[in-house]
């Protein structure tokens, strides 16, 4: 049987989550100055991922079992990286400026190391009620 969590968290207490919270509006202030020809490519994919960390962080910590949680914390880290490539493909396009990229690429991978922290904690739960 499935590992049940003790009780289900408040996604919204999570620094990761305020702090992807964040992110997410800056994606979306970025997209805003992308050209029009962007919106139903880059646009639209950057919005998506940065929507999806949120999204996965809040469906996670929502959810009654610990395997549960780890995928949808995996999920967010793959969304996350994600955005990541899009900025790259976005700086390389000459949509965004190096001191910019540089700076919400710091912010992603603030958040990337505090969802791999979750992450690693439900790992050990889960390999601790297998052994």
């Amino acid at each position: 049987m499935a590992l049940k969590k003790q009780n289900i968290g408040n996604f919204r207490e999570l620094n990761v989550y305020r702090k992807a919270l964040i992110f997410n509006k800056q994606m979306n202030t970025l997209i805003d100055s992308f050209p029009a020809y962007e919106k139903n490519n880059l646009s639209d994919q950057l919005r998506r991922a940065s929507t999806s960390v949120c999204a996965n962080l809040a469906e996670g910590c929502g959810n009654y079992y610990y395997k549960k949680e780890f995928d949808r914390l995996n999920t967010a880290i793959g969304s996350l990286c994600e955005c990541r490539a899009f900025l790259d493909i976005a700086t390389m396009l000459g949509h965004l400026e190096r001191e910019e990229y540089h700076e919400l690429d710091g912010e992603a991978e603030e958040i990337l190391k505090m969802l791999i922290g979750m992450a690693k904690r439900i790992e050990k739960i889960l390999e601790e009620d297998a052994s």
